[in-house]
């Protein structure tokens, strides 16, 4: 099973954005919080579930 994260793109959605959620989130969630936010650019980080806090992956852009 994966969990998922949306985590700002770069430093200008960072500094210029809204918020990011801490939480994990589905995958469908994520994609909803993206689109309920089109101002600000997001990627969407994903792990198994109960791997190590620090290690997330990049969602590949054709499976988000």
């Amino acid at each position: 099973m994966m969990e998922y994260r949306v985590q700002f793109a770069n430093a200008w959605s960072e500094k210029n954005g809204d918020e990011v959620p801490s939480e994990t989130m589905s995958l469908e969630d994520a994609q909803r919080f993206i689109v309920d936010h089109p101002e600000t650019e997001y990627v969407i980080l994903v792990r198994t579930v109960g791997a190590e806090p620090s290690i997330w992956s990049l969602l590949p852009f054709d499976e988000r």
